[in-house]
């Protein structure tokens, strides 16, 4: 899990790099706006509002607001205050995707072997060639691990996934601002899918075995149907994860 300091620079280095974009464009862009000493002050609506813009998403613990604005002058009325350490338009700074928690003490967790042989195992040549046949033997994971899957979404209904997705913890940053619906973390991409099948598909006998057959997967969906990822949305994922207790992440994106 990154810290608060390291979170923070990672927002500052994108907001450097997106302050160097066009600000403002016909319709609608996002921004991120980042405050300075992590500090969202109570006048942040207001103040947006009053530039042209309006709040999707406010992440106080790291100081950073989403906001929405069409204005061409937005960043230029926000970024003479004091209190503003940068401000970004994130609408030239995607990246797509090719098609495709809790403090435990080691060996605290419930666990049990599990096996391989679903209906394509004998075809997963990756999976013999990092052991796993041999480590499921000892251990399948626990179901107490629940691993976020940062992606284009999971589909919330494959049967080789369903029994261990964890509802409760997916979520949908597509907007930049979470959305637990299932029809929002759906995945209609298939590479979010595809990674959570390689995680944690179960040994239930039809299609293949994850690594980890026995943990739980929720659902962080970080992109558009598209597969694009945007900053926005990201910022949002990393969020979701750090307060929902998610126990490790994947993230199978670049930027």
């Amino acid at each position: 899990m990154p810290s608060r300091s390291h979170g923070r620079a990672l927002v500052f280095l994108l907001t450097a790099a997106l302050a160097l974009a066009l600000a403002g464009t016909a319709s609608a862009a996002k921004y991120i706006v980042l405050y300075h000493q992590q500090a969202v002050p109570a006048s942040a609506t207001r103040d947006i509002q009053k530039a042209g813009g309006t709040v999707v998403a406010e992440y106080s613990q790291i100081g950073v607001v989403i906001a929405k604005s069409s204005s061409l002058t937005f960043r230029s009325k926000l970024i003479d205050d004091m209190r503003i350490e940068g401000v970004a338009s994130t609408a030239n700074f995607w990246t797509k995707m090719s098609p495709a928690g809790q403090s435990r003490e080691p060996g605290a967790l419930p666990n049990a072997p599990a096996t391989d042989a679903d209906t394509f195992s004998g075809l997963q040549w990756d999976m013999r060639q990092i052991r796993a046949p041999e480590a499921h033997a000892i251990t399948g994971g626990s179901p107490d691990v629940v691993v976020g899957d940062i992606d284009t979404g999971l589909d919330k209904d494959h049967p080789d996934l369903v029994a261990n997705i964890d509802f409760s913890r997916s979520v949908s940053c597509e907007s930049g601002a979470p959305n637990p619906s299932p029809a929002a973390w759906d995945d209609r991409n298939g590479h979010g899918t595809h990674t959570a099948g390689t995680i944690a598909a179960g040994a239930n006998g039809i299609g293949i075995v994850g690594v980890a057959p026995n943990v739980k997967i929720a659902g962080i969906k970080s992109s558009n149907d598209d597969g694009f990822f945007f900053p926005e949305m990201v910022i949002c994922s990393f969020m979701w994860a750090g307060t929902h207790q998610i126990d490790i992440t994947n993230n199978s994106y670049f930027a």
